[in-house]
């Protein structure tokens, strides 16, 4: 997963939001912006990991993965108390 933090500081902005999709991209891994301040996609960013790991510890190499982009998605979805820029 590749986080970008300071997404409440958008006027400051160093790296652009389509820059950060195209590296997640070429890594294979989903992108998030956060915000350590406002909390913003934070504790979705943990959950999501924590997942991960959970499955990967508890299931077998030849068994169907779990898919830590799909639940991102899903969950940015659900959201709406928090924006994603």
């Amino acid at each position: 997963m590749l986080l970008g933090n300071k997404a409440d500081m958008s006027s400051e902005r160093v790296i652009r939001s389509e820059d950060g999709e195209t590296l997640a991209r070429e890594y294979g891994v989903p992108f998030l912006e956060t915000s350590a301040k406002t909390g913003m996609n934070v504790e979705l960013a943990f959950l999501a990991i924590a997942k991960e790991l959970k499955y990967r510890a508890g299931h077998q190499a030849d068994e169907p993965s779990f898919q830590i982009r799909d639940y991102v998605e899903s969950q940015k979805k659900r959201s709406s108390c928090c924006s994603f820029m």
